[in-house]
């Protein structure tokens, strides 16, 4: 019957909502213990955290999607060659610079329920490639450039950057610390407000940690 196929739909659908789904992923050069401990240390400095921002109520994996990017930069026949990573996500956030794309031993297959969703779609993020090489080589001077002409070109398929995320504090007013699981670095106010625009609209209670 109609009702028995609508119920066995939703049925699967939930499934797949509670198994979640897999992904390619940087590997991880952080693991759960190493930044558990960053996130709550011990001693004094650990005492001084919980004053200011609570006890840590848990810690998470989050992962988010991101499009690497062959850029060619062309000025009076002077060429160089870049590799630009530009978050799928949201579009805004600092993008990330390759040697080349990443090998086979540099990605992990993953299945995880926290993995943010792709809404930007490719042309937008392609043009935001170019235009964050343009303003770095500006910057830089790279070639002492007048008038470069600058193309880019997927360089990979879509794959996902992985984040500890630790929550802080009362559970109905948390806030979050972002750690980045492949550089190990503290994240500030751009990727805190995308994981808790994403957590919100999960259900989840959190808001950004004042920069």
């Amino acid at each position: 019957s109609k009702k028995s196929l609508s119920t066995q739909r939703a049925q699967r659908t939930q499934s797949k909502r509670r198994s979640g789904v897999v992904i390619r992923s940087l590997r991880p050069a952080l693991s759960e213990e190493e930044a558990r401990r960053v996130l709550a240390p011990s001693g004094v400095s650990g005492w001084l955290q919980r004053w200011r921002k609570g006890p840590l109520l848990g810690l998470a994996a989050v992962y988010i999607p991101y499009r690497l990017y062959r850029i060619e930069i062309d000025d009076r026949g002077r060429k160089g060659t870049r590799y630009y990573a530009i978050d799928a996500a949201a579009g805004n956030l600092d993008p990330y610079e390759f040697a080349g794309p990443s090998g086979a031993e540099d990605l992990v297959e993953v299945t995880t329920r926290n993995a943010l969703p792709s809404v930007v779609d490719e042309v937008s993020t392609c043009m935001l490639a170019i235009e964050s090489i343009r303003r770095q080589v500006y910057l830089t001077g790279f070639f002492r450039l007048r008038n470069p002409s600058i193309a880019a070109e997927p360089a990979q398929a879509e794959f996902h950057v992985p984040y500890w995320v630790g929550f802080y504090g009362d559970p109905r007013n948390l806030s979050i610390t972002v750690i980045e699981a492949v550089r190990k670095s503290i994240e500030g106010a751009k990727v805190r407000r995308v994981l808790s625009t994403w957590l919100a609209a999960t259900g989840l209670p959190a808001q950004p940690v004042e920069p």
